[in-house]
């Protein structure tokens, strides 16, 4: 009896110790599952992850429910990926920025893709203002901050999951007839985290989950979704940044304009040209140049490319300025390498563009003519373009997802104004890191530094004025002046940057400044301020007398024929951002234009134009050659309306070409200013009286201008 108890006891024994065995097998592989999941890198301790031991038969719960969780995350990120980083421009307890959407995209906040389309797409820099602002154009951007604050896309992709999530368990209908009871509870709250590398998902979602006799609880829900949405964001926000500071877009599109136009009337009016000739046998027809520009823009736009990302190619050409061309589509990202990802740019010709050009009414002409050789004029074009255009980028990481592929869009705007891209006094765009830190920025080690800013016109202090400091090829924004025109902050130090002053309504100022550790140091800043007057031409003729052509000091208005267009431009004093101001008037015009005006010197050119049949007719002339003899000789006729459009005779009158000075006294005591052209008086000297000579007054412009300068200084009313 004993051996066989003896037996038993050994049997038991054997029995617990396989039990344990198996239990610690069980408990390792527990460990094992939990430790090798994807989780969130050690620099992201923001995340934590409550590690439940599940009984194996709730797996199915599991795995259901983190299907839900994944499944939800990607449908909102991929959204967010086509609405440029906005998850709903409809709903306002998902998105909480406003936006204001039309169908013209040059006048609105994001882009209707298409007139038959849901899908909406914000600009990351655009101008704000409207097209046709003057002075105070202000740009903007829609960019949203990543991470860390109400309507970052990380909470607008919380939100949306907090929203889907339990549509997509349906009540765990499949798990019904399966025999489980599931007991949920009301609290549901999603955390999102772009990572690194991925973008992790939690749920807080507590699950009470019974079969048969087994019980469990399950409150928390982890899933990791294969997309780098944080390189993504990252290669968006230098894109976007180059073109704030570079204005890539505007430079190749200014390049095409040049490129692709010429005397020619399949091509586009030059923006400077000249051809020899009286009158001009070339126009152009304005809705044709937009056409031609809408071409142009969906042709050559895609040609850009990132420097170091997926899609990266540079092709060789045999032609220097077809390479010169090409290589100025090349946008190079220093220091970073986004091998994993592919990006492109796009232009739809349904997208409609802000397009105007200095012609009068539809037909484009030659401005002027400003000289005389021999028998032939010199016919000058000078055309000046304004032109804002969408261009959509895509980002695509073709690996992303397990193979599906990932794509975030947003758009930038281009805007060229006078043949210039447009200025712009903001800085460049932060991006937000898993720290929120800007290694620049957010260490300010200087003393406190006061910047007073003041109205350089009238010394009084100016409010509101911001304040940047740029370091190398990092801007900082410091901040803004108090009523007294006064900030107090500390600055970075470094070795030595630029303060920036910009203020809606002045001209903007840098000026050398460094900074030094504990050291408190003043900063005075003077801006100059702009003013919009009013404007009045009048001109000033020279006549033809038995005494040859002479110019008569005595201003005359402008008659329903002529129209001139001015251009101020202004010669910055150093330290100050360029200044130039155009404005167009007509004859007779009941009201005068506006023009915006700052202190200071000026380069005035006024081109003058007459709507009216000038000729000169064919003469016989003898001139002696020797003692005894005349040789007789033919001038022929001249029209200088020859190939113009009937009701469109244009004939270069005359203009200005002169440096003045503008005080900030005449800009604040008087409302308007009166410039004057010089007017070479064809109209009324009889067709008969007219010889080919005359046409040598047109090319003296710049020398009745700098002759009679005085008489031609601006005056105000």
């Amino acid at each position: 009896m004993k051996t066989n108890r003896k037996i038993i006891t050994n049997k038991k024994s054997q029995t617990t110790i396989f039990l344990i065995v198996g239990l610690v097998i069980l408990i390792g592989g527990a460990i094992f599952f939990y430790s090798t999941q994807k989780l969130p890198k050690p620099y992201e301790p923001e995340i934590k992850i409550v590690q439940e031991q599940v009984p194996v038969e709730f797996d199915p719960i599991r795995e259901y429910v983190s299907a839900c969780a994944y499944s939800v995350g990607v449908e909102g990120l991929k959204i967010i990926g086509k609405q440029g980083g906005y998850i709903s421009f409809a709903d306002r307890t998902l998105n909480k920025e406003r936006f204001a959407i039309s169908n013209n995209p040059t006048e609105s906040d994001a882009v209707v893709f298409a007139s038959d389309s849901d899908l909406r797409v914000p600009y990351w820099w655009y101008l704000k203002s409207a097209n046709n602002c003057k002075g105070n154009c202000q740009f903007a951007s829609k960019k949203p901050e990543l991470r860390n604050t109400e309507n970052s896309i990380e909470k607008q992709l919380e939100r949306y999951i907090d929203l889907k999530f339990r549509e997509c368990l349906s009540n765990f209908e499949p798990f019904a007839e399966q025999g489980y009871k599931i007991i949920e509870e009301s609290k549901l709250k999603s955390d999102v985290t772009i990572g690194t590398e991925e973008v992790i998902v939690i749920i807080e979602y507590p699950l009470d989950i019974e079969k048969q006799d087994a019980k469990t609880r399950i409150s928390q829900f982890f899933v990791s979704i294969p997309v780098n949405l944080d390189k993504i964001y990252d290669l968006a926000t230098k894109i976007t940044n180059l073109e704030i500071k570079h204005r890539y877009l505007e430079k190749h599109m200014l390049n095409m304009l040049v490129s692709f136009s010429g005397v020619d009337k399949e091509k586009l009016p030059p923006m400077a040209d000249m051809q020899f000739n009286f009158g001009s046998s070339i126009s152009w027809q304005k809705s044709d140049i937009r056409n031609k520009i809408t071409g142009l823009l969906a042709s050559y736009i895609p040609l850009f490319q990132i420097d170091g990302t997926y899609n990266y190619e540079r092709n060789l050409f045999g032609s220097e300025l077809k390479q010169r061309l090409y290589d100025s589509t090349i946008i190079p990202i220093a220091n970073s390498s986004f091998r994993n990802l592919a990006a492109s740019f796009t232009y739809l010709d349904f997208w409609r563009t802000y397009f105007d050009l200095n012609c009068r009414g539809e037909q484009c002409v030659p401005s002027s003519a400003n000289s005389i050789i021999s028998f032939f004029g010199i016919q000058e074009y000078r055309f000046a373009y304004d032109l804002s255009f969408p261009v959509m980028v895509e980002i695509e990481e073709p690996f992303a997802l397990d193979g599906q592929g990932y794509t975030f869009n947003f758009f930038l705007e281009g805007n060229i104004r006078n043949n210039k891209p447009m200025p712009s006094g903001f800085s460049p765009l932060e991006r937000t890191d898993l720290s929120e830190k800007s290694l620049l920025c957010d260490t300010r080690t200087s003393g406190n530094v006061t910047v007073n800013v003041a109205n350089a016109a009238s010394k009084k202090p100016v409010g509101d004025a911001q304040i940047l400091y740029t370091i190398v090829d990092e801007s900082c924004f410091i901040g803004s002046t108090d009523n007294n025109g006064v900030l107090k902050q500390a600055f970075p130090v470094g070795i030595g940057g630029v303060v920036n002053v910009v203020k809606d309504g002045y001209i903007g100022k840098v000026a050398e400044f460094d900074p030094k550790v504990n050291t408190d140091a003043s900063l005075k800043v003077g801006l100059q301020p702009a003013y919009t007057k009013k404007l009045i031409v009048r001109k000033k003729n020279v006549v033809k007398t038995q005494n040859g052509w002479q110019f008569v000091d005595a201003p005359l208005n402008l008659n329903d024929k002529e129209t001139v267009a001015v251009t101020l431009r202004r010669i910055s004093d150093e330290g100050e951002l360029d200044f130039s101001s155009v404005a167009n008037y007509e004859g007779q015009q009941k009201e005068p234009s506006d023009i915006e005006i700052a202190p200071g010197k000026y380069t005035a050119e006024i081109s003058l134009l007459l709507n009216d049949k000038i000729a000169i007719p064919e003469k016989q002339k003898c001139v002696r050659v020797g003692i005894f003899n005349l040789e007789c000789y033919t001038t022929p006729q001249v029209d200088f309306a020859e190939a113009s459009t009937p009701g469109q005779e244009i004939f270069p009158e005359g203009g200005l070409n002169l440096n003045i000075t503008i005080s900030a006294n005449e800009l604040e005591k008087y409302g308007a200013i009166v410039l004057y052209a010089v007017a070479i008086d064809f109209a009324s000297v009889p067709e008969q009286s007219r010889e080919i000579e005359d046409t040598e007054q047109i090319g003296k412009i710049d020398e009745y201008s700098n002759t009679y300068q005085l008489a031609l200084q601006p005056r105000f009313e």
